[in-house]
């Protein structure tokens, strides 16, 4: 009976240190799935950020070479708008958990669990602060572009649509683009996020049972 005993102590914390390592293998697995989608996001935002301070800049000398008010109202919207983006991406960044593997799993899980649905929630909303400002932001760009011999003004670059045809077709152009974007950046979340939180939802679930 004794001997039965042993057995079964031995086979079951046999049983238990595999757990273990196969929970310690898919926490390992997880990190490096998270370390290699951070560098992807670090360098997107830097991108953005990059992108952001050079569209300051041209929108800002758009708003010192137009001649029309209206206009210069939607380049300082656009303006506004980027300064918002460049705040928007470093705030994202600052408000993440930082990662310790000298933490508990559960906590270590957590802390990738809501990092990871915040990205999610970040590309979720993109369209509410990524796509719609700046729409509308060039919308009045647009419209508010008139005849430049009314103002003698011989634009260096000719890049805004002076007719109503003109401007209807950038204004689909640009409608079409901004969906384009809210569609890839759902499709990352789709694709990219929401498995990996369906990961850690299921190693959740095997800490939980194994206690």
């Amino acid at each position: 009976m004794v001997e039965q005993e042993l057995k079964e102590i031995w086979r079951n914390s046999s049983q238990m240190e595999n757990i273990k390592f196969d929970l310690s293998r898919l926490l390992m697995e997880l990190h490096k799935k998270a370390a290699n989608l951070d560098k992807v996001i670090r360098k997107r935002d830097m991108r953005e950020i990059g992108a952001s301070v050079f569209g300051i800049i041209l929108f800002g000398y758009f708003a010192y070479e137009l001649p029309f008010w209206v206009s210069k109202v939607g380049c300082s919207l656009s303006i506004g708008w980027f300064v918002y983006i460049v705040y928007k991406f470093r705030n994202n960044r600052k408000t993440k958990l930082q990662l310790d593997l000298t933490l508990p799993f559960k906590v270590q899980l957590e802390r990738q669990q809501k990092n990871i649905k915040q990205e999610a929630h970040f590309l979720n909303s993109v369209f509410y602060w990524y796509v719609l400002p700046p729409f509308i932001a060039n919308l009045i760009i647009i419209f508010g572009a008139g005849d430049p011999s009314l103002y003698d003004w011989n634009p260096r670059l000719d890049l805004l649509p002076i007719t109503l045809e003109s401007k209807i077709t950038m204004i689909c152009f640009l409608a079409l683009f901004s969906g384009f974007v809210v569609w890839l950046n759902k499709r990352a979340v789709k694709k990219t996020l929401n498995p990996i939180i369906d990961e850690i939802n299921r190693i959740q679930e095997q800490l939980d049972n194994e206690e």
